[in-house]
């Protein structure tokens, strides 16, 4: 008799802890769902991020300390960003959704350990959850005692309402003498590098220069470095430990940087001078973005976007790689549609990369176009990622905001706003090149035909695929 004693002690050991794991999954569901249910609490912004701000109105160019320009050649997007690692002689602080230990990947993170080398301070920050880079490649790269690694907001089984928030941001900042802010990743398919079945990915970056002689906190790079320290001091950043054992990642890295230099030296051929040599001095620039907060966010950047919207007089050109049709954006663009011409680049379902995300946007295309803009998708086996507004031929708008409710409500955000005539003339002509391989949306949703432009034929499995996600992750829209 003892034996079957045993055998029930063991079942009921078994089934409380069922119990105790279906106790845990609900509270973890619960607490998540509600984290996005509950409205937060108004806070006011930081002071040292939205001092720019509060002058925007009554800036006057001459009291800009800023030149700015345009990155949207693939090309010069990696070339820019491994040549202002070579110039760092101060600081070098890396904030990146996601960097991926891939051959420019390691070309990136060599020229990082080369600054490091040289004296110079490396802080890198990664969001815990898409930091693509494996965990030993950081805390090598933490062994060095002039490098930093944080990692943002990481998975906490006992706080599962902080689950839902993703920094998304992609900044580096240089001496703090210059910063480049877009929404590109350290990943091969931002730098054209793609290799089949995987595709390019068009995006932006703003490269900033400040004046030398201009006072403490009254560049833009200013805003954008205390936004960073902002996201180092937050409670959830863990920095990663340095190893206690040799290693020879760092070899493998310079390797890796070394064979890339070899097989791609078109990534070294400008210098910093040849990208500095055409900027513009904007009237007036400042920076959007979040709240930090790891529960449902309120939605600064969009209130921001919204009151700049509501100022255009002539026109607006959205661009987005995928959305969701929730009512409060379709509201917005509902509003921007009755007085001004609304543009709204996106991808086709052919170009189109994202399957969580944008079938949001297209088997809800409908309510995209009751809402009077006029849609344009981009025809391509290559995909269009970012992110831009362009207000009246005058304001541009370029960072890490899409239009779904992870970017409103859920993720860290940054967006540069800058007032320049000049420098959105020549984004509206990059603008011009991709929608040149667009086809418009008719009332009847269907492509009106052009006869310069072939809509891409979609593989029946993805359009299956597509829609079987998109029915399977309707109810959670908001959490994609």
């Amino acid at each position: 008799m003892i034996v079957p004693k045993i055998i029930m002690t063991v079942i009921i050991v078994l089934l409380s802890g069922a119990g105790l794991l279906t106790a845990y999954l609900l509270y973890f569901l619960l607490t998540g769902i509600l984290s996005f249910a509950i409205h937060p609490r108004k806070k006011p912004r930081p002071a040292s991020t939205a001092k720019l701000n509060e002058e925007w109105q009554d800036k006057r160019k001459e009291d800009v300390p800023d030149k700015v320009k345009i990155i949207a050649d693939f090309t010069d997007a990696l070339s820019v960003r491994l040549e202002l690692i070579r110039q760092a002689r101060l600081s070098l602080d890396v904030t990146y959704f996601s960097i991926t230990n891939t051959e420019s990947g390691m070309a990136f993170l060599s020229e990082l350990v080369e600054a490091a080398d040289r004296g110079v301070k490396v802080r890198l920050l990664l969001d815990a959850k898409m930091k693509t880079l494996l965990h030993v490649t950081m805390r090598a790269l933490a062994q060095h005692p002039q490098i930093e690694v944080g990692l943002y907001n990481p998975v906490n089984p006992l706080k599962p309402w902080t689950l839902n928030e993703v920094m998304h941001d992609k900044f580096m900042i240089v001496d703090r003498k210059y910063a480049l802010l877009g929404g590109r990743n350290i990943e091969p398919s931002y730098f054209g590098l793609a290799e089949a079945p995987l595709s390019n990915k068009y995006d932006w970056d703003v490269l900033v220069r400040r004046d030398e002689d201009s006072p403490a906190d009254k560049s833009i790079i200013d805003a954008i470095a205390a936004y960073n320290d902002l996201l180092w001091q937050k409670k959830s950043t863990r920095k990663v430990w340095r190893r206690l054992t040799t290693s020879r990642i760092i070899e493998e890295i310079h390797a890796g940087g070394l064979k890339f230099s070899a097989d791609h030296p078109e990534f070294y051929q400008k210098t910093l001078a040849d990208f500095t040599r055409d900027m513009i001095r904007p009237d007036r620039i400042m920076l959007l973005h979040n709240p930090l907060n790891s529960w449902r966010k309120e939605p600064w950047l969009t209130q921001d976007l919204v009151k700049l919207a509501f100022h255009a007089e002539e026109s607006l050109l959205i661009q987005t790689p995928y959305a969701t049709a929730s009512p409060p954006l379709l509201q917005l663009l509902s509003d921007a549609a009755a007085h001004v011409d609304v543009h709204y680049l996106t991808n086709s379902l052919a170009s189109a990369k994202n399957l969580p995300a944008y079938p949001n946007y297209y088997f809800q295309r409908k309510k995209f176009l009751k809402s009077g803009i006029n849609i344009y998708e981009f025809q391509d086996s290559d995909s269009i990622h970012g992110k831009s507004f362009v207000l009246d031929d005058r304001i541009s708008v370029v960072g890490s905001f899409n239009l779904d409710s992870r970017s409103i409500y859920l993720d860290t955000e940054t967006m540069l706003v800058i007032d320049s005539p000049e420098l959105t003339k020549s984004f509206t002509d990059y603008h011009h090149k991709i929608n040149g391989r667009s086809l418009k949306l008719g009332a009847d949703n269907k492509y009106i035909p052009s006869e310069t432009v072939a809509e891409t034929p979609v593989l029946r499995g993805k359009r299956l695929t597509y829609f079987l996600s998109y029915l399977l992750l309707r109810p959670f829209q908001f959490f994609i």
